[in-house]
């Protein structure tokens, strides 16, 4: 079930009401409302905190994108078919789904590292 008010700022998943906006604008100021973040959970929230807003990717999303990259190879090479033309939309679904299903869950997984989490 998709959250009710879009995407979560680190997975893409449907939100579920954990958020963060930049407190040190007033209420009136649009930067705050600019500023805004809604996450699917605690966990991506923490992920998102830990970014600090940096664009390049961090090592624990280098190590995600590898474990996606390598579900996606044993997907395609349980088709037994490399040629994509020949491929059904739904076997071009699936591979979407292997790709963004083993990103996030690698992302979560490496984010749930109590060593790295700077609170309880």
């Amino acid at each position: 079930m998709t959250g009710s008010r879009g995407l979560c700022a680190v997975c893409r998943r449907g939100t579920r009401g954990f958020g963060w906006l930049d407190a040190r604008f007033g209420i009136a100021d649009p930067r705050r409302h600019e500023s805004l973040r809604r996450f699917c959970s605690f966990m991506c929230q923490g992920i998102c905190h830990r970014r600090h807003g940096m664009i390049d990717p961090t090592r624990h999303e280098r190590a995600a994108m590898a474990h996606a990259v390598a579900m996606a190879g044993e997907y395609i090479e349980s088709l037994g078919q490399t040629d994509l033309m020949a491929w059904s939309p739904e076997e071009f679904d699936t591979l979407i789904e292997v790709i963004v299903t083993a990103f996030t869950d690698r992302l979560r997984d490496l984010g749930d590292d109590p060593a790295e989490v700077p609170y309880p």
